[in-house]
């Protein structure tokens, strides 16, 4: 049939003026290229540069290393949203886009992956994000049982001691710094092309903010001198009442108490036979209760004896030191408790926290005299036999 063809068994009439209409459809469409536009003020471009040169870092293992090889950011929207966080490569400076509102940033040395001994809760929000460390081994019964029920400060009057407390790691060197940012990116302004998206870009205002990391846990000496120090032979200790955690965006440690156990003493030989232990730890630092602490580091060029050692007016019974010492003879124990809460000082040169207990201080410890163990790994006891006459052995 003339003027109709059939192609895959449907039947297609074909005129000039049908192939003339397709060809101007596509020709139109083709003719109609749009781009596409967007917005030029709808966020803004937010700059961070972070400032590492107060970040603590041990200069004999990392002589030439002053920064970290990662950090991590948060940003906490203040209108309820939750967090969002970005760990990166990139020590020095990140850049993002915000939309509009206010912000709390929080910047930390690495990723939270790559602490062992302390974990970050509670950071899908500003008010609640804290950093803790992770329980040990060791638990609240085990230390009672190691150096007595007194072992536990009673920070909390009319609380049970037991169970109260969880024994903690020492928490890890931890830098952070945080800042508010207030991001208003003004009324919408005209559309502009996408492909003009390198101008959009310059026409963004860049708003810049800095941080300057500090390390957040304290580092703690204890010094205690002893009398008769020739019979010590090991001595094992704890602390009781120290902080379990830190609320990072509200520079602030945990009313929560926890125990650390310190094993890792030093004997120094002053005298004869005088002389002392000694420990450092890292800890959060003491509870935040009614008294807060205020502190600063160093100014550069300024002398250790001009920067003033603050006591912390905390009570004595807030932080209790447990000692407990093997004597040489390897089977006499003295058990030690001494409530030092009123002793911590600040030494803001070295960012530590001191308890000093010098020589005359009331409760000294003083060793008595004991013989040296003699190794022959049999100490035995002569009993005297009992009165009564014979007694039968069966075989």
């Amino acid at each position: 049939m003339k003027g109709f063809h059939y192609i895959y068994g449907i039947r297609m009439k074909t005129t000039v003026g049908t192939v003339l209409a397709l060809v101007a459809v596509i020709v139109v469409l083709a003719g109609c290229r749009r781009d596409l536009w967007l917005y030029s003020d709808q966020f803004k471009q937010v700059e961070i540069d972070v400032d590492w040169r107060n970040y603590f870092r041990d200069q004999q293992l990392y002589p030439n290393e002053p920064d970290p090889d990662g950090m991590t950011l948060w940003f906490f929207p203040k209108d309820g949203r939750t967090s969002y966080s970005v760990t990166t490569s990139e020590v020095r400076h990140y850049e993002t886009y915000l939309s509009r509102g206010d912000y709390e940033g929080l910047v930390i040395d690495y990723s939270p992956a790559e602490y062992g001994r302390q974990e970050f809760v509670g950071m899908d929000y500003a008010q609640t994000a804290k950093v803790q460390t992770t329980a040990t081994a060791y638990q609240p019964d085990s230390l009672s049982e190691l150096y007595g029920p007194a072992c536990y400060a009673h920070a909390l009057p009319s609380v049970e001691p037991i169970g109260l407390y969880t024994v903690s790691w020492e928490p890890e060197n931890m830098a952070s710094d945080t800042v508010h940012m207030h991001i208003d990116t003004g009324e919408y302004e005209e559309y502009i092309p996408y492909k003009e998206r390198d101008s959009y870009q310059q026409t963004l205002v860049h708003q810049l903010y800095r941080m300057e990391p500090l390390i957040v846990p304290w580092r703690m000496r204890v010094r205690v001198y002893i009398k008769g120090i020739y019979y010590l032979y090991q001595v094992k200790g704890s602390i009781a009442g120290l902080a379990d955690g830190y609320y990072l965006m509200q520079d602030r440690t945990s009313s929560t108490p926890c125990l650390l156990a310190l094993d890792n003493w030093e004997t120094v030989v002053t005298g004869d036979n005088v002389g002392y232990i000694a420990m450092t730890f890292m800890t959060w630092g003491v509870q935040d209760t009614s008294v807060r602490y205020q502190g600063r580091h160093m100014e550069q060029g300024e002398k250790a004896e001009n920067v003033p050692d603050n006591l912390i007016n905390h009570p004595a019974d807030e932080i209790r030191l447990n000692l407990r010492l093997l004597l040489r003879d390897r089977r006499t124990v003295c058990n030690y408790h001494f409530d030092v809460g009123n002793m911590v000082r600040e030494y803001w040169n070295e960012y530590a926290l001191r308890i000093d207990l010098e020589d005359g201080f009331e409760g000294q410890p003083d060793l008595p005299y004991v013989d040296a163990y003699n190794g022959l790994g049999f100490d035995g006891v002569v009993v005297p036999w009992e009165e009564g006459g014979n007694a039968d052995v069966k075989f």
